[in-house]
């Protein structure tokens, strides 16, 4: 009986030892399965993040008002608000992450916030420091396209300022502005003989025209304050928004000697851009149109925090060399939803480089 024992147990053990490694093998099966891999430790980071100015003293009222305001303008069927919503919608890869901005940008300068106009948060003061800084003109124009004078022709927005102008160099015009707003834009600098390039999404690209004095090309492309994926390609613009100096790039432009914008309240993160990446530096006249109904696209904080970050990106343009030349108003008097008599709802303004 105890010689049984003795074999019989030999010959299990085998049998329970390949069992053992057998299981062995499926648990570590099961961890790998389990367990998440890592590349490198590092944490997921936000692809896109929404710049926006917000203190301490931001009331959720005010908030909700700018938050609002966003919704109504991407709610409109056509437009730049429907172009980045769906801009926007097509992949959180269509933008690069911030830190990897960082790594291989190199910025111009930061945007410094001006101190407050009043020493304290005002929003009287603040809307009152703007209105005067943005009509008030900071030199005169010795000599304005169709006038024999140093007056513009008329009060209209479209003011051309020539006195530097030679008409032995070329000159290079660019407009960006739906719906055929800019057509006295384009007919002054055609008459000058430049390169005249409009930039309109809300049309379908269009053959060259123009008169015999020159022609104008038209582009579907728009302009964006952030940086897509990739490298722009020289004469394939497209139809998806591009930062000014991917656009100037693409077309071989080194400078720009006149530039209208109407963003449609984009204006304010444009203009931003520009600072911080030097694209100012390019651009030796330039006509743009400012909102103030509702904060503009990714632009955020109380009221008064959104008044004076507007005269920052101002006063940017004038520490970069700009001299405001002209200013007239549009229609309304509507600032971040107040009704003020004395302030009109948007403002073309017309600055020339200086240095």
């Amino acid at each position: 009986m105890a010689a049984w024992s003795s074999g019989g147990l030999r010959r299990l053990l085998p049998r329970a030892l390949m069992l053992a490694l057998s299981l062995l093998l499926l648990l570590q099966l099961l961890v790998i399965l389990i367990v998440p891999r890592t590349s490198s430790g590092l944490a997921e980071q936000p692809v896109f993040t929404v710049i926006s100015i917000k203190g301490a003293g931001e009331s959720p009222h005010s908030a909700a008002a700018v938050s609002t305001a966003g919704r109504v303008v991407r709610g409109l069927e056509s437009g730049p608000a429907a172009l980045w919503a769906e801009d926007e919608s097509a992949g959180v890869g269509a933008y690069e992450e911030e830190n990897e901005l960082n790594s291989h940008q190199v910025t111009d300068r930061e945007l410094v916030l001006q101190p407050w106009a009043s020493g304290q948060p005002s929003f009287s003061a603040e809307v009152e420091r703007l209105t005067q800084f943005i009509t008030t003109p900071q030199v005169n124009c010795s000599r304005w396209l169709g006038s024999d004078g140093s007056r513009p022709v008329g009060e209209g927005s479209e003011t051309l300022c020539i006195h530097d102008w030679m008409k032995a160099n070329a000159c290079v015009a660019y407009s960006f502005s739906l719906d055929g707003k800019d057509t006295v834009f384009l007919d002054s600098t055609l008459s000058t003989g430049c390169e005249v390039h409009r930039f309109d999404p809300s049309r379908r690209p269009r053959q060259p025209s123009g008169s015999g004095l020159g022609s104008i090309q038209h582009h579907q492309a728009w302009l964006d304050w952030r940086h897509p994926r990739g490298r722009s390609h020289r004469g394939g613009l497209g139809a998806m928004p591009r930062r000014l100096m991917d656009i100037m790039d693409s077309l071989g432009h080194r400078t720009v000697d006149v530039l209208r914008a109407d963003l449609e309240s984009a204006e304010w993160r444009v203009l931003e851009s520009w600072v911080k990446d030097g694209t100012l530096r390019k651009i030796n006249q330039l006509i743009v149109t400012i909102h103030l109904q509702w904060a503009g696209f990714e632009v955020g904080g109380a009221e008064v925090e959104v008044v004076r970050f507007w005269y920052s990106v101002l006063s940017a343009l004038h520490n970069s060399g700009f001299r405001l030349t002209h200013s007239s108003y549009g229609r309304g008097h509507t600032v971040l939803r107040h009704e003020l008599p004395d302030t009109h709802s948007s403002y073309t303004l017309s600055w020339v480089r200086m240095n």
